[in-house]
């Protein structure tokens, strides 16, 4: 197997292992382990189990950061939404179901978790946030506390994305898209 391949393949499996048991239980030999591969291999990839880590924080983020990217994104011919909001969250929805694991790591970061996720997601949250900000000022350019009103849109959005994950059957897409179109609606009319 290509070198790039087993970079991948080792990084999934440990994906896997952390996704269910948590960092913890991420060890160096398990890791080798369900991958099949020595345990030198893992430290001639990442250096030491702390670079595998980072390594796998830093491509799942850009794995939702890319996803994030295209909800937001003025695209999406294939999604009719015309508001940025909730067509943002339609397709984070959608993001969400496609890549449980990698959405799992953030909204509910694993026991264990090394510094570098709450690094990476810290500044994932940051940019969200900013986008809240746009599109709030957007509206109403003099809106007050749009900082505050971003941070409350933020913390709104984290939780309904976090029950799409824990409770998929009672968190379906037409309750939550039911649930911000309405709470949207309201918002509206308050900033405007």
């Amino acid at each position: 197997m290509p070198a790039e391949a087993r970079r991948g393949q080792i990084l999934d499996v440990a994906h896997a292992i952390i996704d269910a048991e948590g960092f913890h239980a991420a060890t160096p030999h398990r890791i080798a382990d369900s991958a099949g591969v020595n345990r030198s291999l893992l430290y001639q990839q990442f250096g030491d189990l702390s670079g595998l880590f980072v390594a796998l924080i830093d491509r799942e983020a850009e794995r939702a950061a890319a996803q994030f990217a295209d909800a937001v994104s003025a695209g999406g011919d294939d999604n009719p939404e015309r508001n940025p909001v909730l067509r943002a969250f339609d397709s984070l929805l959608h993001a969400v179901d496609a890549r449980p694991a990698t959405w799992r790591l953030f909204l509910f970061p694993p026991q264990g978790a090394p510094p570098a996720l709450y690094e990476r997601l810290g500044r994932s949250e940051a940019v969200v946030r900013e986008f809240f900000i746009q599109q709030l000022l957007r509206v109403n350019p003099e809106l007050e506390d749009p900082e505050y009103t971003a941070r409350v849109l933020h913390a709104s959005g984290r939780e309904l994305l976090q029950l799409r994950l824990s409770d998929p059957e009672d968190a379906s897409h037409e309750r939550l898209r039911a649930l911000v179109r309405r709470l949207n609606t309201e918002l509206l009319q308050r900033i405007r």
